[in-house]
This record gives C-alpha cells, structure tokens and sequence, in this order.
C-alpha cells in the first residue's frame, strides 16, 4: 500500500450517530489501506479514546490521508484538532 496515495475526509453534521460512523468509516478505511483486524482495532480504540476526552457537542471534520508511506488521521470540531496520529501503512 506505502506507493498508494488517497486523501478521504468527511464532514459530520448528524452528532447522533457519531461514534457509530467513525468507527464504521475507520474499519472501512484501515482495511482498505490492509491493516489487519487486531491493528485496526487497537488503532479505532485510540481513536476512540481520544476523540471522547475531547469532543463537545456538533459538527466534526474526520480525515484519512495516505501519503508516503505513512496513514495520517485527523479529527477537527470548532476549528480545532482534537485527534492526530499517524502509523506506517502496511
């Protein structure tokens, strides 16, 4: 995947099902980039962690981008980061 270069981002607005659609679209995108299920996992789950420590209520921005080997995601929410990691693509 590291010579596959993609930039997926979305913006949020149903704060309902925000949980539920993150952690579909982070499986989506982690298994497309050829993480294995474990790593996915363990990845979501920091994802997860994080963006509940930090999240108020309304609108978020998520972003997956591959480039140069490496799988940077990012969460922004009032012209904020409140989520940035990055990992080596398989």
């Amino acid at each position: 995947m590291a010579d596959r270069e993609f930039l997926f981002a979305l913006h949020l607005s149903d704060e309902s099902r925000f949980e539920a659609m993150v952690a579909d679209l982070t499986a989506s995108v982690l298994g497309y980039a050829g993480y294995a299920v474990g790593v996915i996992a363990q990845l979501d789950e920091a994802l997860r962690a994080s963006v509940a420590r930090a999240r108020i209520p309304g609108e978020c921005d998520v972003q997956f981008w591959a480039h140069a080997g490496d799988l940077e995601i990012a969460v922004s929410q009032a012209n904020r980061r409140i989520f940035h990691a990055s990992w080596r693509l398989p």
